[in-house]
């Protein structure tokens, strides 16, 4: 009995910038939605490559975090025979 065949996938991203009035700065951290978020200076936020940089540092965070649950979740399944 062959198992049932998975679907395809979809990747979705979202990047926010926005100003806040907290005023410690942070490294990327996990929210409790599942999100990351990381506080920057009003200098690096005017530099586009301190910004740029917050923003891979972020998403590095981010997709290692989503990649993990996904292949977790991805290998509880029963693999798809392919008749070969």
């Amino acid at each position: 009995m062959e198992g049932k065949p998975m679907g395809n996938y979809k990747i979705e991203v979202q990047v926010k910038i926005v100003e806040c009035a907290e005023s410690e700065l942070s490294g990327p951290t996990k929210r409790s939605q599942g999100c990351f978020e990381m506080k920057i200076s009003e200098a690096e936020a005017i530099s586009i490559d301190a910004c740029e940089q917050a923003v891979l540092k972020t998403n590095y965070e981010a997709m290692r975090d989503a990649l993990s649950r996904h292949l977790t979740q991805v290998s509880k399944k029963k693999p798809v025979s392919t008749g070969t």
